[in-house]
Protein backbone atom coordinates (compact mmCIF):
# COMPACT_ATOMS: atom_id res chain seq x y z
CA UNK A 1 0.00 0.00 0.00
CA UNK A 2 1.31 3.43 -0.96
CA UNK A 3 1.51 6.03 1.78
CA UNK A 4 1.09 9.71 1.02
CA UNK A 5 1.81 12.89 2.99
CA UNK A 6 0.90 16.54 2.48
CA UNK A 7 3.80 18.25 0.72
CA UNK A 8 5.11 15.00 -0.74
CA UNK A 9 6.09 15.09 -4.42
CA UNK A 10 5.08 11.98 -6.34
CA UNK A 11 6.97 11.76 -9.62
CA UNK A 12 4.17 9.89 -11.41
CA UNK A 13 1.74 12.72 -10.56
CA UNK A 14 3.80 15.35 -12.42
CA UNK A 15 2.01 16.22 -15.67
CA UNK A 16 -0.93 13.90 -14.85
CA UNK A 17 -4.18 14.69 -16.65
CA UNK A 18 -6.72 16.65 -14.62
CA UNK A 19 -9.18 14.03 -13.42
CA UNK A 20 -10.46 12.17 -10.38
CA UNK A 21 -9.36 8.61 -9.56
CA UNK A 22 -11.14 6.35 -7.08
CA UNK A 23 -9.79 3.08 -5.75
CA UNK A 24 -10.58 0.56 -3.04
CA UNK A 25 -8.12 -1.49 -1.05
CA UNK A 26 -8.33 -3.57 2.09
CA UNK A 27 -7.32 -0.41 4.00
CA UNK A 28 -10.22 1.70 2.66
CA UNK A 29 -11.05 4.01 -0.22
CA UNK A 30 -8.84 6.60 -1.87
CA UNK A 31 -10.07 9.50 -3.96
CA UNK A 32 -7.30 11.41 -5.72
CA UNK A 33 -8.24 14.72 -7.34
CA UNK A 34 -5.70 15.92 -9.90
CA UNK A 35 -5.77 19.70 -10.54
CA UNK A 36 -3.15 21.60 -12.47
CA UNK A 37 -1.81 24.43 -10.31
CA UNK A 38 -4.86 24.68 -7.97
CA UNK A 39 -5.64 28.15 -6.62
CA UNK A 40 -5.63 28.69 -2.85
CA UNK A 41 -9.44 29.01 -2.95
CA UNK A 42 -9.67 25.56 -4.58
CA UNK A 43 -7.29 24.03 -2.04
CA UNK A 44 -9.41 25.43 0.81
CA UNK A 45 -12.47 23.55 -0.48
CA UNK A 46 -10.81 20.29 0.57
CA UNK A 47 -10.41 21.29 4.22
CA UNK A 48 -12.37 19.75 7.10
CA UNK A 49 -15.52 21.73 7.68
CA UNK A 50 -16.20 22.13 3.96
CA UNK A 51 -19.03 20.26 2.28
CA UNK A 52 -18.29 16.82 0.87
CA UNK A 53 -20.84 14.63 -0.84
CA UNK A 54 -20.30 11.38 -2.70
CA UNK A 55 -22.86 9.57 -4.83
CA UNK A 56 -22.93 6.37 -6.84
CA UNK A 57 -24.73 4.91 -9.85
CA UNK A 58 -24.12 1.60 -11.62
CA UNK A 59 -24.24 2.05 -15.42
CA UNK A 60 -23.19 -0.28 -18.22
CA UNK A 61 -21.11 -2.43 -15.87
CA UNK A 62 -19.27 0.64 -14.51
CA UNK A 63 -19.65 2.06 -11.01
CA UNK A 64 -19.76 5.83 -11.54
CA UNK A 65 -18.98 7.89 -8.47
CA UNK A 66 -19.77 11.59 -8.33
CA UNK A 67 -18.54 13.96 -5.68
CA UNK A 68 -19.13 17.54 -4.58
CA UNK A 69 -16.20 19.05 -2.69
CA UNK A 70 -16.87 22.40 -1.03
CA UNK A 71 -18.20 24.86 -3.60
CA UNK A 72 -16.36 23.23 -6.52
CA UNK A 73 -18.32 21.77 -9.44
CA UNK A 74 -19.47 18.16 -9.25
CA UNK A 75 -16.74 15.72 -10.34
CA UNK A 76 -16.92 12.07 -11.37
CA UNK A 77 -14.78 8.96 -11.33
CA UNK A 78 -15.47 5.55 -12.91
CA UNK A 79 -14.64 2.47 -10.88
CA UNK A 80 -14.38 -1.31 -11.16
CA UNK A 81 -12.92 -3.63 -8.52
CA UNK A 82 -11.16 -5.58 -11.28
CA UNK A 83 -8.52 -2.83 -11.39
CA UNK A 84 -7.99 -2.74 -7.60
CA UNK A 85 -5.03 -5.05 -6.92
CA UNK A 86 -4.95 -4.20 -3.21
CA UNK A 87 -8.59 -5.18 -2.65
CA UNK A 88 -8.61 -8.82 -1.60
CA UNK A 89 -11.51 -9.03 0.82
CA UNK A 90 -15.05 -7.85 0.42
CA UNK A 91 -16.35 -7.67 3.91
CA UNK A 92 -19.55 -5.73 4.41
CA UNK A 93 -19.34 -3.46 7.43
CA UNK A 94 -21.15 -4.15 10.66
CA UNK A 95 -24.10 -1.92 11.49
CA UNK A 96 -22.86 1.59 12.20
CA UNK A 97 -19.48 1.03 10.48
CA UNK A 98 -18.41 2.57 7.19
CA UNK A 99 -15.52 2.79 4.78
CA UNK A 100 -12.61 5.12 5.55
CA UNK A 101 -12.12 7.43 2.56
CA UNK A 102 -8.92 9.41 2.07
CA UNK A 103 -9.40 12.41 -0.22
CA UNK A 104 -6.16 13.70 -1.75
CA UNK A 105 -5.65 16.89 -3.78
CA UNK A 106 -2.65 16.82 -6.13
CA UNK A 107 -1.05 19.68 -8.06
CA UNK A 108 -0.20 18.06 -11.40
CA UNK A 109 2.17 20.91 -12.30
CA UNK A 110 4.55 19.87 -9.49
CA UNK A 111 3.31 16.41 -8.46
CA UNK A 112 2.94 17.80 -4.92
CA UNK A 113 0.16 16.64 -2.59
CA UNK A 114 -1.56 19.86 -1.55
CA UNK A 115 -4.14 18.54 0.88
CA UNK A 116 -5.52 15.35 2.42
CA UNK A 117 -8.75 14.70 4.29
CA UNK A 118 -9.99 11.52 5.97
CA UNK A 119 -13.71 10.82 6.03
CA UNK A 120 -15.79 7.93 7.37
CA UNK A 121 -18.51 7.03 4.87
CA UNK A 122 -21.91 5.97 6.13
CA UNK A 123 -22.67 2.32 6.71
CA UNK A 124 -25.50 2.45 4.16
CA UNK A 125 -23.35 3.98 1.40
CA UNK A 126 -20.50 1.57 2.17
CA UNK A 127 -22.83 -1.44 1.94
CA UNK A 128 -24.19 -0.28 -1.43
CA UNK A 129 -20.71 0.43 -2.80
CA UNK A 130 -19.33 -2.92 -1.61
CA UNK A 131 -22.44 -4.71 -2.88
CA UNK A 132 -21.95 -3.22 -6.36
CA UNK A 133 -18.21 -3.98 -6.25
CA UNK A 134 -18.80 -7.61 -5.17
CA UNK A 135 -21.34 -8.04 -7.96
CA UNK A 136 -18.89 -6.67 -10.54
CA UNK A 137 -16.03 -8.82 -9.22
CA UNK A 138 -18.08 -11.99 -9.81
CA UNK A 139 -18.60 -11.10 -13.48
CA UNK A 140 -16.07 -11.76 -16.24
CA UNK A 141 -13.92 -8.70 -16.98
CA UNK A 142 -12.79 -7.34 -20.31
CA UNK A 143 -10.60 -4.26 -19.86
CA UNK A 144 -11.25 -2.92 -23.37
CA UNK A 145 -15.03 -3.32 -22.98
CA UNK A 146 -14.83 -1.55 -19.60
CA UNK A 147 -13.05 1.47 -21.10
CA UNK A 148 -15.46 1.45 -24.08
CA UNK A 149 -18.37 1.58 -21.59
CA UNK A 150 -16.79 4.58 -19.85
CA UNK A 151 -16.50 6.40 -23.19
CA UNK A 152 -20.15 5.59 -23.98
CA UNK A 153 -21.26 6.89 -20.58
CA UNK A 154 -19.34 10.15 -21.07
CA UNK A 155 -20.83 10.50 -24.58
CA UNK A 156 -24.39 10.08 -23.22
CA UNK A 157 -24.26 11.83 -19.85
CA UNK A 158 -22.85 14.91 -18.21
CA UNK A 159 -21.71 14.74 -14.59
CA UNK A 160 -24.90 16.50 -13.46
CA UNK A 161 -26.95 13.70 -15.10
CA UNK A 162 -24.96 11.07 -13.20
CA UNK A 163 -25.63 12.97 -9.96
CA UNK A 164 -29.39 12.89 -10.64
CA UNK A 165 -29.32 9.18 -11.48
CA UNK A 166 -27.42 8.19 -8.34
CA UNK A 167 -28.81 5.37 -6.22
CA UNK A 168 -26.76 5.96 -3.06
CA UNK A 169 -25.18 8.97 -1.41
CA UNK A 170 -23.30 10.14 1.67
CA UNK A 171 -23.04 13.80 2.76
CA UNK A 172 -20.77 15.70 5.12
CA UNK A 173 -21.49 19.31 5.96
CA UNK A 174 -18.37 19.65 8.11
Amino acid sequence: MTEYKIGQVVESFIGHDECVKFDLSDAGGTLIVFFQDPAQKEIEQFRAGERFEIRMVDLQNVIMLTMKIGSLNWMDAPYTPHLSPELTRYQLPESGEGLALTVILVDTATGRIKHMRLLGLSSDFTKKLFGAAMEKKMQPFDKDAYFDSIQEIYAKYQTKDLVKMSTAYCKFSQ
